[in-house]
């Protein structure tokens, strides 16, 4: 387009849009119109969180912590003025006389700030008038001929006719919201006469992942009617996914390149963003991915004829077969072999995107991926097993605390309801215990001396503090007394809520199924624990 038709947003302090058109330097009088939105504004109340809002509105929390100049989004404030939509001031300019027009909704440039998970931006089309030619279209509306030609399927530049519709920019799909998904724990509850060795043997899992699962202290002292952990909850992103680590850390804490480390960012995100791979899977991709290339798109076995991040056959002969014949063409560029995985997965390849894609393991991931996409054998001494699987569970400990998105933050984080300032310091608990951890989340809002966990439902109460049996998520303490949903025997246990669903509740918390000092979620009966609020 020339500087005359080109659409411009001009954003003001209070983020209103002033969008002004024009059909091209037509003489003759000018019609203006001028629309107006006006902004939402949502006050906040006890419970809410920005997920939740943005929800509400249908929008992100992304767009809305750029809006109101948020810079923690797990802490709002009741109360607090959360604008939701941008005030938009549009000025239409028509001209008098009929002409031949663009769409002006078509036009329209999509503001990056603003949520796109539920609409694509249309596409951008001219129709042909008398005395146009390719060669003016094309500069009026800023693109190249050949990309005209190419999306319009012109078989002659020079043969267009007034009245043709022309495709100057395809639909652009809106990128699917972020989904985060639990997958419940397998719990077991223990029988009279059964041993740890006996329940293990039966559930096919070792009595060290039991321990460690359920937070048993003496190996050899179970008791009936003890719930075991099993297998913890895991949680899992499914329908896009990104990664907010740089190239340059991801590199240093891996011992890679900057342009290999690069090159694994991009798989890993085309493989979530695109393919909808957990995180767990797409660890598992990349462990592959080094074995095969070291994340080199030009990497080349000539006497195998394979070539490529993952080796494809077909490149300089075909005793392997011709997988490159699937690719969009014959270069060793990156671009080219993502489009050419995400063209297997949907084809060829469904078993490897259903078992991979949807993978909890990122160890089984390395796994399956070798052997249903990549064709070896585990017995194969070019699997190298020992160093696949160890690899795996590297690339999945770097990747999954960097996994973001429209919705994956606030599920993993509780929402912070300090009252004034606080340091981890000052934290009263033992350090990287389950009672340090929920403190360390609700802070001041909660007693310092509130003893073991099994006695602070009872002391919180001495304080005025409501306890009950119906969770809030983000806002209720969990308390389980001693064997209760793996709960120690000795003192309990205790959790941050963050999520309720029927009769089932999601919980975040320290040393329960993890090891000492690390976090993770589960989802358990919301039977099994008492609940502390903690918007008193």
């Amino acid at each position: 387009m020339g500087k005359h038709d080109q659409p411009s947003l001009i954003y003001t302090k209070k983020n209103a849009v002033k969008l002004a058109l024009s059909t091209g330097t037509i003489a003759g009088a000018f019609a203006l119109t001028t629309v107006t939105a006006a902004a939402d504004t949502y006050i906040v109340k006890a419970g809410d969180t920005l997920s939740g809002i943005a929800a509400k509105y249908d929008t992100s929390v992304s767009a809305l912590s750029k809006l109101n100049n948020i810079q923690n989004i797990h802490h709002i404030s009741i109360n607090q003025k959360i604008e939701t939509s941008q005030a938009a001031q549009v000025e239409l300019s028509k001209p008098a006389e009929q002409a031949a027009t663009v769409n002006a909704e078509s036009t329209l440039p999509t503001d990056a700030s603003q949520p796109s998970a539920n609409t694509s931006t249309p596409a951008v089309t001219y129709i042909v008038k008398a005395g146009d030619t390719l060669g003016a279209i094309s500069s009026k509306q800023g693109v190249s001929i050949a990309e005209i030609v190419k999306q319009s399927k012109l078989k002659d530049a020079n043969l267009i006719y007034v009245g043709q519709t022309l495709l100057i920019k395809p639909e652009v799909k809106a990128k699917p919201r972020i989904v985060p998904k639990v997958i419940p724990a397998v719990t077991y509850k223990v029988k009279a006469g059964e041993s740890l060795w006996q329940i293990a043997n039966a559930e096919k899992v070792t009595i060290a992942e039991i321990v460690n699962h359920s937070g048993i202290h003496n190996a050899n002292l179970i008791y009936v009617g003890q719930e075991l952990i099993i297998k913890p909850a895991v949680t899992i992103y499914v329908g896009g996914g990104a990664l907010s680590i740089s190239a340059s850390d991801l590199a240093k804490q891996a011992g890679l390149s900057e342009t290999a480390a690069q090159n694994a960012i991009d798989i890993a995100n085309h493989l979530m963003g695109q393919e909808g791979f957990t995180v767990q899977g797409a660890a598992g991709t990349l462990a592959v991915a080094q074995r095969e290339s070291g994340f080199n798109p030009e990497a080349i076995n000539p006497s195998g004829g394979v070539a490529g991040i993952f080796q494809w056959s077909g490149w300089s002969n075909n005793i392997n077969g011709n997988r490159w014949g699937r690719a969009s063409e014959k270069t060793l560029s990156m671009p080219v072999q993502l489009e050419l995985v995400s063209t297997e997965l949907n084809s060829n390849f469904k078993n490897v995107k259903t078992l991979v894609g949807n993978a909890t393991d990122p160890k089984q991931a390395s796994l399956d991926w070798t052997v249903y996409y990549e064709g070896v054998a585990l017995s194969d001494p070019q699997t190298k097993e020992k160093a696949l699987l160890a690899n795996a569970e590297k690339w999945y400990d770097l990747l999954k605390d960097h996994v973001t998105g429209t919705e994956a933050d606030a599920v993993d984080i509780p929402f912070d309801v300090t009252k004034g300032a606080y340091s981890s310091t000052g934290n009263t608990y033992a350090s990287g215990q389950c009672t340090w951890y929920v403190k360390d989340i609700f802070k001041a809002r909660m007693g310092d001396y509130w003893g073991n966990a099994k006695d602070w439902a009872a002391s919180a109460k001495r304080e005025g503090v409501p306890v009950d049996h119906n969770p809030i998520a983000n806002q209720t303490i969990a308390v389980f007394q001693p064997g209760s949903a793996g709960a120690d025997a000795t003192y309990g246990h205790v959790a941050v809520v963050i999520g309720v669903n029927g009769d089932s509740i999601t919980i975040k918390e320290m040393n329960g199924a993890a090891e000492i000092g690390k976090t993770n979620t589960r989802v358990i009966p919301k039977s099994a624990a008492t609940y502390i609020h903690m918007t008193y």
